[in-house]
């Protein structure tokens, strides 16, 4: 078997994180402009921006399993210069329409579900490809993935903090098409650095063997062995439980700030702002953290801040306003470090303990639990919210964060570190 060239491979590691870097960049852009868009100048209402925002996660849901088979039977490298050139032709498409005013709503919609099918294909070919270039050495492989893993959700992370910022004054200046035009060159820079992106060594099946796509168990094969394998699907749970109580907090936690703590617009603005700091906090410090210490570890320790997080919320309804204003800063400090960490560990855990030559498909059966939840999340939030209150909303969120724990120490197995 030929081994990774290591100054090739880490020259392709460098150009894989600028790809996922501009195309990062280019997706906080398209996103924020798309709703400006929709909002400002097609006039789109409450609910096609409802259906607009489910197209998508139906997208992302309906396009998991057949990214993961693609990935694994035609190369990661391969559907990732794919899904980034199909996003950058629908990008130009989006930016021509927007200029020439023939874009419609449902034209719009059905581009925007275009491109959150090529997000899934993108980003699953990303986390993918890691592997393969990364060094065999086992003294080393194991904080190499961590490591790069890291360093690709650091820099999504800073893209989704700094580049919204600049988007929304962008479009008061210059409005749309100059924009999605800026994000298609984003696209395109992407496209190119990832067509210089190269495996320098086969990818492995069991035990080191290669597996020919025919022997690799179909499409469905990352769902079974998904719920074959104890400690993958403890991880996959304890993503799912937190994520379910993001969707149930952000359901409430506007209106909570805003309105019921009466800190208006302004103090909402402030807490997402301390909360951007606190993701480029993570964002810079998560490589050394994920390479220093086990992912079991940091899943354990992440999660339980995470629950811990959400208490400072739900206290904050119960506290005069000098404390509430305390915790809310504390949690939106917190979240931004802990969150990126949480899912950087659970994330490498995931690339390290599942074959390679099923990981695309692994990846994708993951993402119908961890990621399907979301809408679930967001409709039971408001639902609770509406019955009995915000408090009992936020109530719900700290039990789906705690449960993320509870279920991965109830699921695991024997000890892990």
């Amino acid at each position: 078997m030929t081994t990774v060239s290591p100054r090739k491979a880490e020259r392709s590691q460098r150009l894989l994180l600028g790809a996922n870097a501009t195309d990062a960049a280019g997706r906080s852009l398209s996103d924020i402009t798309i709703d400006l868009l929709f909002v400002g100048a097609l006039g789109a209402t409450a609910m096609q921006m409802g259906m607009l925002n489910t197209l998508g996660s139906l997208a992302f849901v309906l396009a998991s399993i057949p990214a993961g088979h693609m990935v694994d039977k035609y190369s990661a490298f391969r559907v990732l210069r794919i899904g980034l050139g199909a996003k950058l032709f629908l990008l130009g498409c989006l930016a021509v329409l927007s200029s020439a005013d023939a874009l419609s709503i449902p034209m719009g919609m059905l581009l925007c579900a275009l491109l959150g099918i090529c997000n899934v294909f993108s980003e699953t070919s990303q986390t993918t490809a890691v592997p393969q270039l990364i060094e065999d050495d086992p003294e080393n492989r194991s904080a190499g993935i961590s490591k790069l893993i890291a360093s690709l959700s650091a820099a999504d992370q800073s893209m989704t903090v700094v580049v919204p910022a600049l988007a929304g004054t962008g479009f008061a200046l210059w409005g749309a098409p100059p924009l999605l035009g800026i994000s298609a060159a984003l696209g395109l820079l992407a496209l190119l650095m990832a067509l210089r992106v190269h495996s320098h060594r086969p990818s492995q099946g069991l035990g080191g063997t290669l597996k020919p796509s025919t022997e690799q168990g179909g499409m469905l094969a990352g769902l079974r062995y998904l719920f074959r394998h104890r400690l993958l699907l403890a991880i996959t749970v304890a993503v799912m439980f937190s994520n379910l109580g993001l969707a149930i907090g952000s359901s409430v936690e506007a209106i909570f700030i805003i309105n019921e703590l009466g800190f208006g617009e302004f103090g909402y603005g402030i807490f997402v702002s301390i909360g951007g700091i606190g993701g480029l906090i993570g964002a810079a410090v998560a490589g050394k953290l994920a390479g220093k210490f086990p992912p079991a570890t940091l899943l354990v320790c992440t999660g339980s801040l995470q629950a811990a997080l959400t208490g400072c919320v739900l206290a904050a309804a119960y506290v005069p306003e000098l404390w509430s204003m305390v915790l809310l800063g504390t949690f939106s400090l917190g979240w931004g470090i802990i969150v990126l960490l949480f899912n950087i560990a659970a994330s490498s855990w995931v690339v390290q303990i599942v074959p390679e030559h099923l990981l695309g498909r692994v990846l994708s059966a993951r993402r119908l639990f961890t990621f399907g939840v979301v809408p679930v999340g967001g409709l039971a939030g408001g639902a609770v919210a509406s019955a009995w209150g915000i408090a009992a909303g936020l109530l719900g969120w700290v039990v789906a964060a705690a449960l993320s724990v509870i279920s991965y120490l109830a699921m695991r197995g024997p000890a892990t570190r």
